[in-house]
């Protein structure tokens, strides 16, 4: 009788911890707490409609206010973000491009993808003079190219290299911001340069540049809504709410394009029957889907290869670690 006793006892000890385990595990998956603020970045360009129709119609900030959360907006762009997510200043970034993401989560920073931002590849060229004599991009050889070091524009054109049998060892490689690429080939500095929309469209519209090659079959050309790992997991409920905001200002916009087109040409000072010719090129889809994420291990083992990561990283880890899509909308 003692030993039937001390058998029950044991079988309701070993109850009583595992309803306590799961207990505790449930509530690590429940958000306990709402954060005082959330620190968001964005950037207007190229063509960023999301954000600016979010800065407009404050949609952030009314439906986080019922929660006493603050939306603070910090414009950043190119190694910037990365930087404020890993110095943990910005919570949220709206507009992260994929090379600089996957660098910074190889190099250590615990940042999560959680949606796709927009893509864009026939929003980005490599373009050389129009009186030049390059007329191809395997006419680079030994010539000057300005491009955005560390940033998918720089993939594009190892990539558009390559495609012409050469490599970077070929061309002369000139690390500048893409405005600065712009007005460097304008003023003949540099032979050619890799630059993204709208000032693709400006630059081609001087007619003093020509179109070698867009990025359109080279690379992924997307930039993701990415977020501090630690941020996430602490507030999941309220990062699931960011991006079902997200997903209402994408209805909005596509029940609403000249609305939403008219906004931007204003915010970003442009004509309106440009920023609608440039339209069609952008694809704002938040899903990211099994193909999605191939190619951006395809590109997380050509930027191994090309000495952007280190070699003993293993890329399909880095991504399968980096993105998660778990928060979005079902």
């Amino acid at each position: 009788m003692q030993r039937i006793i001390k058998s029950i006892i044991v079988i309701l000890v070993i109850m009583t911890f595992c309803l306590t385990l799961a207990g505790c595990q449930s509530g690590q998956s429940q958000q306990t707490e709402t954060p005082k603020a959330i620190h968001v970045s964005y950037s207007t360009k190229p063509l960023n409609i999301p954000a600016v129709v979010a800065l407009e119609k404050k949609l952030f900030e009314e439906a986080f206010a019922k929660d006493g959360i603050e939306v603070k907006w910090y414009e950043l762009e190119g190694p910037a973000i990365t930087e404020a997510l890993a110095a943990g200043s910005i919570d949220i970034a709206t507009s992260l491009n994929y090379v600089s993401a996957i660098i910074s989560k190889a190099n250590g920073n615990d940042i999560t993808v959680l949606a796709g931002y927009n893509k864009f590849p026939k929003g980005i060229g490599l373009v050389a003079g129009l009186d030049s004599e390059i007329k191809t991009v395997s006419a680079l050889k030994g010539k000057k190219v300005a491009v955005q070091k560390g940033t998918m524009l720089y993939e594009m054109v190892i990539k558009a290299l390559a495609e012409a049998e050469l490599t970077v060892n070929d061309v002369e490689i000139v690390g500048m911001a893409s405005a600065d690429a712009l007005t460097a080939l304008l003023q003949k500095q540099v032979d050619a340069a890799v630059i993204p929309d709208p000032l693709l469209t400006k630059g081609l519209g001087t007619q003093k540049i020509k179109m070698l090659r867009n990025a359109e079959g080279l690379i992924l050309a997307q930039s993701v809504i990415a977020g501090r790992t630690d941020f996430i997991t602490h507030y999941p409920e309220t990062t699931k709410r960011f991006l079902e905001i997200h997903q209402e200002i994408l209805d909005w916009i596509q029940a609403n394009p000249d609305e939403a087109m008219a906004m931007i040409a204003k915010t970003n000072n442009m004509d309106i029957k440009a920023v609608k010719a440039l339209y069609p090129k952008f694809d704002f889809t938040s899903a990211i889907d099994v193909q999605n994420r191939d190619a951006l291990k395809e590109s997380a083992r050509f930027m191994k290869e090309n000495a952007l990561l280190k070699n003993d990283i293993d890329t399909d880890a880095v991504i399968n670690d980096l993105v998660d899509t778990s928060y979005l909308p079902q």
